[in-house]
């Protein structure tokens, strides 16, 4: 069979042999998109399907925009509807390129799609691509499920996206390519080996083929392989799941009766069910060996940002997580009364005294115009004075000084009339000179029922 002969038989396995279609065709100027178009065009007119041709100027290199300007004309003179996107540099990501130029480009696809109302689009994927997929997934480790590779057909916006070159070789398209003397132009950074997927193409893929001649094709078997198993896997945990649940609760029981090999399956399949999220068998090992704990009490276990999963005799369900809205503590303020002493919390009291009331009480020079004293819960922006006139923020001491997060937000400070922060209590004071003008001095001090841990910080 001729190549020709099997890439009509590859359209006509996905029912796009026939000129009622129009499928959209991914092409970059690169070998195996131009052996695509061609192959496309050399289809009989009574079988072929109607083409529209979609590229994008990613701007990258220097010759892109010849390539722009080489497939207008190419397109013109056959004549084939051709579709350009522009990805201009100013849009260009500082870091992460690559992955922003795949979605630019599939977005585009997206868009040609739907708006030419086409029954796929094509690309040019072949079976060198599918071995250093392969290759890449098995380094990366996961899931059986993990190393499908890249499939011939998947739903795509609103039709497909196919890939009927994935049968055939790299070397397959490139003799093509010089048979029909086809023009095409190279990707300077296909060269670079500082890429994994480079280094695999260039050095892996070539001396595994030299070990043996058929590895593409045993991959492509592999994959036939896997995919079949995948599926009867998947009709398998589709018939056991009515089994282990009452309504939509799994029931523990009834998980333990089956076949060992086969719980962590269901059990993966019926979050799937209940969550509507795939999460790999590897990570819900810990999720799984805590669900067939057996317990009384009613248990919860946190399975990712969105869901938990609960355990309530015997019976697990999945519920979202319920967003734990953080209650902010009213901003009341607190008058301080000179001399007497002020309950903050359960174990601490707080105040200002002429004469100090005990061993740890500060000094300091308070003005008339500072009165009155309040104490609130500090907030963002609230700071203090330092010795050398620089200023420090309240939530930058607290993390200074390590104190739990949890506690930060109940911290207390001590503020004149006009909001000037003087003290954070049990933390920290701000400086004041102590010989400054038209003060007086009191003493502020700090009192807790369990004295150990309590220290007053300069």
């Amino acid at each position: 069979m001729t190549l020709i002969q099997q890439f009509n038989r590859e359209l006509a396995a996905q029912h796009l042999l026939t000129p009622t279609k129009t499928v959209v065709v991914a092409v970059s100027t690169g070998v195996d998109s131009m052996v695509l178009l061609d192959l496309l065009l050399r289809v009989p007119v009574q079988q072929r399907p109607q083409l529209v041709v979609a590229h994008v100027n990613h701007h990258l290199r220097a010759q892109s925009t010849e390539e722009a300007a080489f497939l207008t004309e190419y397109c013109a003179s056959r004549p084939v509807t051709l579709k350009v996107a522009d990805w201009l540099a100013a849009d260009h990501p500082a870091t992460g390129i690559e992955a922003a130029g795949r979605q630019f480009r599939y977005d585009f696809f997206a868009s040609v799609l739907t708006d030419t109302q086409a029954a796929a689009i094509l690309t040019a994927h072949h079976a060198n691509d599918q071995a250093e997929t392969y290759l890449m997934k098995l380094a990366r480790g996961g899931d059986l499920a993990q190393l499908r590779g890249i499939q011939a057909s998947r739903p795509f916006a609103t039709g497909q996206l196919v890939r009927p070159l994935l049968p055939f070789a790299k070397q397959q398209l490139r003799q093509y390519a010089t048979e029909r003397q086809l023009t095409y132009y190279e990707d300077v950074t296909n060269s670079d080996v500082t890429l994994t997927r480079n280094r695999l193409r260039q050095r892996v893929v070539p001396e595994l083929m030299r070990v043996n001649p058929e590895f593409l094709p045993h991959i492509a078997a592999y994959e036939q392989q896997l995919t079949t198993l995948l599926n009867a896997k998947a009709q398998m945990v589709a018939t056991l799941l009515p089994q282990v649940q009452v309504g939509q609760q799994l029931v523990l029981k009834r998980l333990l009766k089956l076949p060992s090999q086969w719980r962590l399956a269901v059990f993966q399949g019926w979050l799937q069910q209940r969550g509507q999220q795939l999460i790999s068998e590897t990570k819900l090992g810990p999720s799984f060996h805590w669900a067939l704990q057996s317990e009384s009490r009613t248990t919860r276990m946190q399975l990712n940002a969105t869901l938990e999963l609960v355990k309530v005799a015997g019976m697990v369900d999945v519920l979202p997580v319920k967003k734990r809205v953080k209650k902010l503590r009213p901003i009341e303020k607190i008058m301080v009364d000179l001399n007497q002493w002020q309950k903050i919390t359960a174990t601490q009291s707080v105040g200002v005294f002429n004469t100090a009331p005990t061993g740890t009480s500060q000094p300091f020079p308070l003005l008339t115009s500072d009165l009155p004293l309040c104490l609130r819960p500090w907030q963002p922006g609230d700071d203090l004075t330092l010795k050398n006139g620089g200023r420090q923020l309240i939530r930058r001491i607290l993390i200074d000084q390590k104190v739990p997060a949890a506690e930060r937000a109940g911290a207390m400070v001590l503020v004149t009339a006009h909001g000037t922060v003087l003290w954070l209590v049990g933390h920290k004071f701000s400086y004041r000179d102590p010989n400054m003008a038209k003060s007086q001095t009191v003493f502020l001090a700090l009192k807790h029922t369990e004295l150990k841990g309590v220290h007053l910080k300069r």
